[in-house]
This record gives C-alpha cells, structure tokens and sequence, in this order.
C-alpha cells in the first residue's frame, strides 16, 4: 500500500469502508466456484494467488470515484467494479507468461506461472475473463447489462487492452511519441475509461458532468502507464516512453495529462469530486 506521504486517499473513511466491501464480494464470487477434484482446487488456488496478493486496486477505486459524482450506490457498482479487475489481473497473468514479456516478480512475489506454472497461470487468466463476464451478464438489470458488456468488449479486445498488448510487443525500433500514445490509449486507457463508464452508463441522461468525466478518463488512462513506467524505470529493458524521450519528458507529460484530467473534474461548488481527484493526485505523485 502507499504510504500517507504519498495520498491520503487510502486513510478516507468511505474508501476503507469500500475497499472491505469489495474484497469480500470478491472472496465470496471466488468461493462460489465449487470444486470437486484436485485440478480444480489448484485453479482456484492460482486464481486466489492472483486476485489477493496486494494490489492497489485503482480501477475499482476509480469506479467507487466515478460513482461518488453521480451518488450511485456501492451495491449497484460492486459487480461492475470486480468484473474491471477481474479483467486487469487476466491481462497481468498473461502479460507475465514467457510467451509475453517472462515476469518473474510481481507485487514481490512470484508470478502466477512460476508459483502454479504455466499452463495453470493461462486458465487462470483465462477463467478471470469469463468470470468478469459472468458477473456482468448476472448482476447487470435490463437497462445496463447489454451497455456494461459492449464496453466490456471494447476495453479489452480488438481495440483495446489486447490490441495495445500486441502494439507493445511490436514496438518500432524508433517509436513516435504517437505511438505510445496510441498503445497506452488501448493497453491501459482503455480498461481505465471503461470504469468510468460502466458509472455513467447507469445515469439517466448526458449532462455537462458527465461528458466531463468522459473526457477525462483518456488523460488518466494515459497518465497511469506513464506512472507506471517511471515506478518501473530500473525494473525494465524494455522499450518504453522513458528510455526513448527521457525521465523528464515523461515527467512533463505526465503532469500535463493529470493537469487536463483534473481541470476536467474540478466542479465548482461540490466536492463530490473530491475522491476522483485525490486518484489522479495519487497516480500523478506516486
């Protein structure tokens, strides 16, 4: 977890009670999946190891944010903000296989493949995407069920995190700043806007807040892997933002993307934002 230097945000009362909430919906879908021979309880096993083992988790977080706005409650949020992580701790345990980039460590532990090995560590990230739609498709009403599941698609298939993981491994020798643009607006933006989303789509109507808040979401998508990289930035050889146009440049640019992301939130008169804007502060400043 970060330290209180870092945000206060993890030391706010109705996040600490969200996140206890959250974290037992997700142990009590995982305990749900019954099991009756040895394979299956290894699966789950390696699907426990993965879901738990100390994440920030900013995407729900940004959903429970994103709800703050528009006083959605958590239960209604709940289903929608497990199915986003489910989905992102996939997109980890593939990301870590050695047919991607060969992880060996994550959060200070070994990856899924090492611990459970690699053909465990792949239906684990697999069953983490059908479960995500699963609960989509079973928690959903008939008013959001079929727009939570398109923009489920869209973050993570063709156009979105898939497509950004492939733009990652096929990296040009000599990347345009476009380029990593365009890769982080899928591999990250992409499942980052789609928690926001998900929120809006369970309003009544498009208002100036709302288009708002949907602006922002590409900005902080962005931001987020560039702070992601410069926390990685003596982990990795690989080709990255940072090792092509520089720690400062990609400083720079991320405060100017947190910068367009706040101005967009900074509603006057309410501090209904104010959770929303101290995530952005805390990716910004980690």
């Amino acid at each position: 977890m970060p330290t209180n230097k870092q945000c206060n945000i993890f030391e706010n009362m109705e996040v600490k009670h969200f996140l206890l909430q959250f974290e037992s919906f997700l142990k009590e879908h995982i305990n749900n999946l019954p099991y009756l021979l040895k394979g299956h309880q290894k699966l789950r096993q390696a699907m426990e190891y993965s879901l738990f083992s100390g994440g920030k988790y900013f995407r729900p977080l940004l959903v429970f944010a994103t709800a703050q706005l528009f006083s959605s409650k958590n239960q209604i949020i709940l289903p929608w903000a497990a199915a986003i992580e489910m989905v992102h701790i996939a997109s980890l345990i593939h990301d870590d296989l050695p047919c991607m980039d060969n992880g060996l460590e994550r959060r200070g532990k070994a990856t899924t493949h090492r611990r459970f090995g690699e053909n465990m560590a792949l239906l684990a990230g697999d069953c983490f995407w059908v479960e995500a739609f699963r609960l989509v498709a079973n928690y959903g009403n008939n008013k959001n069920t079929k727009v939570w599941l398109s923009i489920l698609c869209q973050a993570t298939g063709f156009n979105g995190l898939m497509g950004g993981q492939a733009l990652d491994l096929n990296t040009p020798i000599n990347p345009s700043e476009n380029y990593y643009k365009e890769m982080h607006s899928m591999k990250t933006g992409a499942l980052i806007t789609a928690a926001m989303e998900g929120v809006l789509a369970l309003q009544d109507k498009i208002t100036e807040k709302t288009q708002k808040v949907r602006e922002a979401a590409p900005y902080m998508g962005q931001a987020f892997q560039l702070s992601d990289d410069l926390q990685d930035e003596k982990e990795t050889s690989k080709s990255n933002f940072i090792n092509t146009f520089g720690k400062t440049k990609a400083q720079k640019t991320l405060q100017a993307l947190s910068n367009k992301a706040l101005d967009l939130v900074n509603f006057k008169e309410e501090d209904s934002s104010y959770l929303l804007k101290q995530l952005i502060i805390f990716n910004r400043d980690r």
